[in-house]
C-alpha cells in the first residue's frame, strides 16, 4: 500500500503531466501546484520523477512521465 507521501508525490507528477501535456523538461513554479507538501516533493525528487531548481521551479523528468502515463506495447 502506498504511503500518503507517495500518493501526494504521484498526484504532483500527474499534475505536471496534465499541465505539460505529458511533455517532460518543462519548468513550472512550485507555487502554481497547490497542496504539494515538501515531503511529497522530496519523495518525487528522490525517485527521479521531478527536478527542483532554486527551490521554486519544478519540472517532470522522463521517468516521472513514464510513472504516470500508460505505455503501449506493439
Amino acid at each position: 500500500m502506498a504511503s500518503e507521501t507517495e500518493t501526494v508525490a504521484l498526484h504532483l507528477v500527474r499534475a505536471l503531466c496534465d499541465v505539460t501535456n505529458a511533455t517532460s523538461q518543462q519548468w513550472h513554479r512550485l507555487a502554481e501546484l497547490d497542496g504539494m507538501t515538501t515531503d511529497a516533493i522530496e519523495f518525487a525528487v528522490a525517485r527521479g520523477w521531478v527536478v527542483v531548481q532554486a527551490g521554486h521551479s519544478i519540472c517532470m523528468t522522463d521517468a516521472g512521465r513514464r510513472t504516470v502515463t500508460p505505455t503501449t506495447r506493439s
